[in-house]
């Protein structure tokens, strides 16, 4: 993929990491020793190179001119706030890369804001971070535009469980960002990993592509109940959810991301898409909470039984969910396969929203404990509120003996569905429909989900 081919250049034949204290060895060309300061081949502008080696050196360059390419030289560095102001163009952009991918760690509390526009950010890794309240890792600021996080890593894996300090690890405002071919993984303290950003009267449009994303840690309260704000992906907040966001999340891995247990993506906004992302053995759902008209195609749920997982969640209206693939599911309630929720009466804008103008169809349900569950709500809800207007047709379900392949709610007030040939093989709840003698064959996509799966994260080792 593009995204990878100059890093390939750059690699040779060789990844390197930093462990530790050492400093790995510094590219032959033209570059000097790490921590010798900062340095430049000319001035700022199109075609020029500058060295530095700390968050102070980068300050000093001020607004960085459209064609410079930053270099951090190699090394492990604690406590670097940085900053990235960035005057690129379409043709001509800025870019602050390490001198080697992956050779350029951070530590402690170490993060970056980039502002301005056409920035690119790529190579480094944040070990370890951290938190520090209020305060992401990478920030792509108000105001920015065009700016791009690329073959990036956050770990948290000797971090403590921090379930008081709230943090991300990437926040994104502004316009027509890109976060691609970077690693997340064990993020171990509260609050959603990557957000999404909404102000009033900008549509974001950004695109979070080809990254590996891992959370395997579950912070609970006192009472052994899931906290609340461990998402993996976040875009919008409730306030905001009505409005257009027009992001496109594509091509992502998504492994043991298990955060609060719920959502392990929370749609809160209008216009995304989501397509071609891998979701293996994850407790919870790709979840569209809040706001109307978004696209779930061509995505991979897969759970080889593990307790809790789920696939895609629908609130709200005008949402498309077509040719997904999901298997081995475990989850029941709102953590079925695909599950419609009932709304509320006259919700808030944090409330439950009623599904209408929904379209389900030409996806593919296999050995998944409950497939498709619809007009769901608990029993303790409010929400009486039916599907309706909703088109549910060409796909292919098979439960497993203890589940169902359709559950379909009645009461408070009957869902007004139309189905339209599908094949189901096993138990149905609350309808009775043409139904299969035999449990279908189930398509080879071992290949496709590999491939996302191969493609996805930074170039360089984190482990």
């Amino acid at each position: 993929m593009m995204r990878k081919f100059i890093f390939m250049i750059l690699l040779a034949a060789q990844t390197l990491g930093c462990s530790g204290g050492e400093v790995p060895e510094a590219l032959p060309s033209g570059s000097g020793d790490a921590g010798q300061g900062s340095g430049s081949e000319g001035g700022q502008g199109s075609g020029t190179i500058l060295y530095v080696s700390s968050a102070e050196e980068l300050k000093a360059l001020g607004t960085v001119a459209a064609g410079t390419v930053v270099v951090w030289r190699n090394g492990l560095y604690g406590d670097q706030v940085a900053e990235l102001k960035s005057a690129g163009t379409t043709e001509n952009p800025v870019v602050l890369r390490a001198e080697k991918p992956g050779a350029v760690c951070f530590t402690g509390a170490s993060r970056i804001s980039v502002s301005g526009t056409w920035a690119e950010v790529n190579g480094f890794w944040w070990r370890n971070p951290e938190p520090v309240k209020g305060k992401a890792v990478i920030t792509l600021a108000k105001g920015s535009s065009h700016c791009t996080v690329r073959d990036c890593a956050v770990t948290g894996d000797s971090t403590k469980e921090d379930a008081e300090t709230d943090t991300k690890w990437v926040s994104l405002y502004g316009t027509d960002h890109r976060v691609e071919g970077c690693t997340f993984r064990d993020k171990r303290n509260i609050g959603t990993l990557l957000v999404v950003w909404l102000e009033t009267g900008v549509t974001p449009r950004h695109t979070i592509a080809g990254n590996r994303f891992e959370r395997p840690v579950t912070l609970c309260d006192d009472n052994g109940k899931a906290i609340n704000g461990q998402e993996t992906i976040r875009i919008g907040t409730s306030d905001y959810s009505m409005q257009e966001a027009a992001c496109t999340v594509e091509d992502n891995y998504f492994y043991h991301c298990h955060g609060e247990q719920a959502e392990i993506v929370s749609n809160k906004s209008c216009g995304n898409v989501y397509r071609r992302n891998l979701f293996v053995e994850c407790q919870g759902t790709l979840t569209m909470r809040h706001g109307n008209n978004c696209t779930v195609t061509g995505n991979y749920f897969v759970g080889n039984g593990m307790s809790g997982t789920g696939g895609i969640r629908l609130i709200g209206e005008g949402h498309t969910v077509e040719h997904n693939y999901l298997e081995g599911l475990a989850g029941t309630g709102y953590r079925s396969a695909i599950c419609l929720v009932r709304g509320q009466e006259n919700p808030a804008l944090s409330g439950y929203w009623q599904v209408k103008n929904a379209k389900v169809r030409y996806n593919m349900v296999y050995d998944c404990k409950y497939g498709l569950n619809v007009n769901y709500a608990s029993s303790s809800s409010n929400q009486v509120v039916p599907v309706v207007s909703t088109v549910i047709e060409g796909n292919t379900v098979s439960a497993t003996s203890s589940g169902y392949a359709v559950d379909c709610a009645t009461e408070p007030a009957a869902p007004e569905i139309e189905w339209n040939d599908n094949k189901l093989y096993g138990r149905q709840r609350g309808v009775s429909l043409p139904s299969l003698t035999s449990a279908p064959a189930k398509p080879n996509v071992q290949p496709a989900m590999n491939a996302i799966r191969e493609a996805a994260g930074c170039s360089w080792k984190t482990e």
